[in-house]
C-alpha cells in the first residue's frame, strides 16, 4: 500500500491518548494537534470507548491499568491503530506491547520529531494487518466452500459410482440449470443426505 493515502488522511484521524496527565501527554497531544489530528485524552482508562477512534497512543504500565487497556483495545474496532508509549524496556513491558498488538512504539523521553514518522508507520502497519486478516478470512471461507463442494462430489461418486470429473460435471450442469451456484447445490445435496 502506498503511503500517500495515509499521509492525505492524517487530518481526519480521531486520536485517543491513554496516558496520565503530565509533560509526556501534553507534548504528545500538542504534536498531534500540530499534525492536524483530532485528539482526546483519557485517564484513567475506562472499560469502553464512548466514541470511535482511528488511532490510540497508550502508555504501557506494569500494573492493573494494562488489563483495562488490553480489554479496551480488544473490544474496540480491530482496524484501530495502536502505538505504545514506553518509558523503559523490560521483558514485562515488551510482553505487554505484544499482548496489546501495538503497531508502533515510541520510547520516552518523548521527542516530538518521532511522533509523525511513528504515526505514519504504525498506520501503514495496522492497515496492512487489517488487509491481511481480511484476505485470510476470505481464503478460509473459500476453503470451507471448497470442502463442501468436495464432500458433495464424494457423495455423488459413491452414490453413482462416478469419477471425480463426472461428479463435478453433474454439479456444474445442475447448478446452471437451476441458476444457482455450485456451492448452493452442493450444500443442498449434503443437507438432503444428512436428513436421511
Amino acid at each position: 500500500m502506498s503511503p500517500t493515502p495515509i499521509l492525505s488522511t492524517l487530518r481526519e484521524l480521531q486520536v485517543l491518548v491513554i496516558n496520565p496527565p503530565g509533560a509526556v501527554s501534553d507534548a504528545l497531544v500538542l504534536q498531534l494537534i500540530r499534525i492536524g489530528c483530532s485528539v482526546r485524552q483519557l485517564w484513567p482508562p475506562t472499560q469502553t470507548l464512548e466514541v470511535a477512534v482511528d488511532l490510540i497512543f497508550t502508555g504501557v504500565f506494569q500494573n492493573h491499568h494494562h488489563e483495562v487497556i488490553h480489554a479496551l483495545v480488544r473490544t474496540g474496532d480491530p482496524r484501530t491503530t495502536l502505538v505504545a508509549l514506553v518509558d523503559y524496556e523490560s521483558p514485562a513491558v515488551l510482553s505487554q506491547i505484544l499482548e496489546l498488538g501495538a503497531h508502533g512504539v515510541i520510547t520516552q523521553p518523548l521527542d516530538s520529531h518521532r511522533v509523525l514518522p511513528v504515526l505514519v508507520a504504525a498506520r501503514r502497519n495496522s492497515e496492512e494487518a487489517a488487509r491481511l486478516k481480511l484476505k485470510n478470512a476470505q481464503l478460509q471461507e473459500r476453503l470451507e466452500h471448497q470442502a463442501d463442494i468436495n464432500r458433495a462430489k464424494v457423495l455423488l461418486m459413491k452414490r453413482h459410482d462416478w469419477e471425480e470429473e463426472q461428479a463435478h460435471g453433474f454439479l456444474s450442469r445442475e447448478a446452471m440449470k437451476r441458476r444457482e451456484s455450485i456451492l448452493t447445490l452442493a450444500r443442498e445435496l449434503l443437507k438432503q443426505h444428512s436428513g436421511k
